[in-house]
């Protein structure tokens, strides 16, 4: 809770502002009282408060003198100036001096001192959350350290210590979701925002964790939180104990990885080790052997799942593989963020068993003298590539530098189609693999097939293969 101060000379002045408010209830407690001005400045220097009642004509060291000598200290407490009628250019003053509001004794009550303290709770959470921006450096140094990768050079290490000074006696509910190619929202986690001072959000490698920060354990939430297994959770937890909390709330995500509760252990069945997998996938991929790479890869999938990989770990070694096997086949390391994108084992399998049947094919087609015809070659190989593009004769005939009309000529004498007649050849013959080795949808292979939408995906689909893209998946029991 925010804490407060309060500073009168006169005792039941100060047990009439203690009783007027019911100060848990709004998010605050009286941490010290103290009766002159400078009884009070040690007590802010001991105590730090957030928040200072305090009159302004007091005996000895008044308000104003307090005020200035707590700013001099480099202590930024608000503060509320309580001031009698006749009192007014004092109160001009305080405000000089950074004072928050001042009040008027005779009218003061709880309606009136909330407003002010809803004001200073509003000031407080905007300044907590500035302070927790500069926490990103170090959330991220940590989970470099988690992945096992190195972190780079913290920008604003100094920032940063000031940061988590503010942070060291909150208490930190850490919270991790699976989700996928866009980050999660709070709410979709299940957390009650209300319940935190600040809930912050990192979103890396395909899972979004919610550092959320309270003046207090929430017991209830844990309970509250305890069946929705689909979340990982590390509550309680504190500035000194994140990395290690942290590390244990995402390794609370296998189960649903893995697509389960508690990790089963399959029948163990003889494997051999994943180094050995990895050799053997080399060689059949070398050997453009599609379907022994995807039971190889398979047979890897199952030893990590017996192996009870972190769902990070999978994902780390799946990158691994496919970086290896594009430089196998002479291609530039692409950017695999589908692999962070994918939230199960399995799903990931598909996805790089998929990857490596494209190198593959990409690799067979390579150096293939369609023709006799260097351009109609060159026009072809483009069209391979590119098949997912929005490709015009136009554009085909500007790759080669040759009259749209002659490429149309030359081309259909060489292969006996027209260029859009050989496109779509190429486009149904990909939807097709895409029917047998994905579960995409109609409408999402549609689109990674270049067809402007799914209608007239199904329309020429129809025209060519002589049956719907769905019946023809259905029949080849897919």
């Amino acid at each position: 809770m925010w804490t407060i101060l309060l500073v009168e000379d006169e005792a039941f002045v100060r047990e009439a502002i203690r009783e007027t408010v019911d100060w848990e209830r709004h998010g605050f407690c009286v941490v010290g009282e103290a009766g002159n001005g400078k009884e009070a400045l040690a007590a802010i220097m001991s105590l730090k408060p957030d928040v200072v009642i305090a009159d302004i004509v007091m005996p000895g060291m008044d308000g104003i003198e307090l005020l200035k000598e707590t700013r001099k200290a480099g202590i930024r407490s608000r503060f509320i100036m309580l001031t009698a009628m006749g009192h007014f250019d004092y109160a001009r003053d305080a405000l000089q001096y950074g004072a928050f509001n001042y009040l008027l004794k005779l009218s003061l009550n709880d309606e009136v001192l909330l407003e002010s303290l809803g004001r200073i709770k509003g000031s407080l959470l905007e300044e907590l959350s500035m302070a927790g921006e500069a926490l990103y450096p170090y959330y991220h140094r940590i989970w470099s350290g988690i992945r096992g990768t190195v972190a780079s050079a913290d920008k604003d290490q100094a920032g940063t210590i000031a940061a988590a000074e503010k942070f060291r006696s909150l208490s930190l509910d850490i919270v991790t979701v699976l989700s996928g190619a866009t980050p999660s929202a709070a709410e979709q986690a299940g957390i009650q925002t209300e319940e935190y001072q600040l809930v912050q959000a990192f979103y890396e490698g395909g899972q979004t964790t919610f550092f959320c920060w309270s003046f207090q354990k929430t017991a209830e939430y844990v309970s509250w939180n305890k069946s929705n297994c689909s979340i990982g959770l590390a509550a309680g937890s504190s500035l000194t104990q994140l990395s290690q909390d942290w590390r244990s709330a995402l390794n609370q995500l296998n189960g649903e990885w893995y697509g389960c509760k508690a990790i089963p252990v399959k029948e163990r069945h003889e494997l051999p080790p994943i180094a050995e997998l990895e050799a053997e996938l080399i060689r059949c991929f070398e050997e453009r052997d599609e379907l022994k790479c995807a039971e190889v890869t398979a047979l890897i999938w199952d030893s990590m799942e017996i192996s009870a990989f972190s769902h990070m770990e999978v994902k780390m070694f799946a990158a691994h593989l496919l970086h290896m096997l594009v430089m196998l086949a002479g291609r530039k390391s692409e950017d695999r963020q589908e692999i962070n994108s994918v939230t199960s084992h399995e799903s990931l399998l598909v996805y790089v068993q998929y990857a490596i049947y494209e190198l593959i094919r990409q690799m067979k087609e390579e150096n293939v003298s369609y023709t006799d015809h260097p351009e109609v070659n060159r026009v072809i190989q483009y069209m391979l590539e590119h098949y997912k593009e929005n490709i015009k004769v136009a554009d085909l005939a500007r790759l080669v530098s040759i009259n749209v009309d002659y490429l149309s000529t030359v081309f259909g004498k060489k292969t006996g189609l027209t260029p859009i007649a050989y496109l779509q050849n190429i486009r149904i013959e990909q939807a097709k693999r895409l029917l047998l080795h994905s579960k995409l949808n109609v409408e999402e292979i549609a689109f990674q097939t270049g067809f402007a939408d799914d209608a007239y995906f199904i329309k020429v689909f129809k025209r060519m293969v002589g049956q719907t893209p769905s019946s023809f998946r259905r029949e080849n029991n897919i």
